[in-house]
């Protein structure tokens, strides 16, 4: 069997990189919605200028007089290089068996299903790497796919600290959940620093969402009512178990992704969110949350702006079959991480 027609422009790089980015997503709860932005970079390393700025107010002066100088706000680089990763396929001579003849139509048909079957599993283990990735982020330590390597912290990269809400949970005489959603707002809005945000949104493990909605506070306030919460047609579309109270949305999430050791086969699950906790994130940012992509390792990719995943196919010696091999450089990040609180319950 002649492989040539894998020259053909149909399966370059670009295109077949194209093809397995255009599957659709099914596990990035984050991705969905649009939390992290991706930006195509041009280079291996991540270049963010960190600006400390505020809105000064503008003393009054007597006409004619000479106009103070506006000052100007300390301003620092961060330069981070992007991550790296990659994985191969083979499709073998006996998986192409028993198809069509060779240079039919039927032949290259069933051999784009091989392919798409093929991508449709290799990009599955990439995006659901890239949403650990981001949940890691929110949460500080960036980790590999162990989940004890550290690759970097995004409060570290920043210069920043986290905040924590204790929601005491153990305290019943007061609404102590509206209280702490009320701590939890006022934070974020003190120390946007010339951030925008609309509401915040509470990102919870089941038992934190459990302990908020069974809260006897929160019960007496719904008792006469039907349901808990309002309506919201945008979280009913994706899906989530969520509750509304005052300005604060809280949203259950269950979400972990698994790694299997390639020495002995261990399967390690790694929780997006810890138990009896949530994470807390602003909604309406302009640059809070980054997910950047930079150039794959090809000649095709130089210098070009990066995306998400690459994918090109080679023909093996002796006609072996062909190989597919994957990559992404992706670089996740918290811009703002002081935004980014812990809840948690002390009681």
């Amino acid at each position: 069997m002649q492989l040539d027609f894998l020259r053909e422009p149909r399966y370059s790089v670009r295109n077949m990189s194209d093809a397995i980015i255009k599957i659709p997503n099914e596990y990035s709860l984050l991705s969905t919605m649009g939390l992290f932005p991706e930006k195509g970079i041009r280079t291996t390393y991540v270049e963010v200028e960190v600006k400390q700025g505020y809105l000064n107010l503008i003393p009054t002066s007597e006409r004619g007089s000479p106009a103070p100088k506006k000052k100007k706000s300390a301003r620092h680089t961060r330069v981070m290089k992007t991550l790296f990763m990659q994985q191969d396929d083979t499709i073998r001579p006996s998986d192409l068996q028993n198809l069509p003849a060779f240079g039919s139509d039927e032949f290259f048909d069933a051999f784009d299903d091989e392919l798409a079957e093929r991508y449709f599993e290799l990009q599955r283990g990439y995006r659901q790497t890239h949403e650990y990735m981001r949940w890691a982020a929110l949460r500080g330590d960036v980790v590999d796919a162990d989940g004890t390597s550290v690759l970097y912290n995004c409060y570290t990269e920043m210069g920043e600290s986290q905040q924590s809400i204790d929601f005491k949970f153990g305290t019943v005489s007061s609404d102590g959940v509206m209280a702490a959603a009320k701590e939890a707002r006022r934070y974020m809005v003190r120390n946007l620093l010339g951030e925008t945000m609309s509401k915040t949104l509470y990102l919870c493990s089941p038992s934190f969402f459990d302990n908020v909605t069974n809260h006897p506070s929160i019960i007496e306030a719904y008792k006469h009512n039907a349901g808990v919460g309002r309506p919201n047609p945008i979280l009913d579309d994706l899906g989530v178990t969520y509750f509304q109270h005052g300005s604060a949305t809280f949203i259950e999430h269950d979400g972990f992704a698994t790694y299997v050791d390639p020495d002995d086969g261990t399967v390690t699950e790694h929780q997006f969110i810890p138990d009896n906790e949530c994470i807390i994130v602003p909604l309406g940012t302009q640059k809070t949350f980054r997910s950047y992509f930079s150039p794959g390792e090809m000649m095709d990719a130089v210098n070009m702006p990066g995306q998400s995943m690459y994918v090109s196919l080679k023909t093996l010696d002796h006609g072996a079959g062909i190989e597919i091999h994957t990559e992404s450089a992706p670089f996740f990040l918290v811009q703002h991480p002081r935004l980014v609180l812990r809840g948690y319950s002390s009681n």
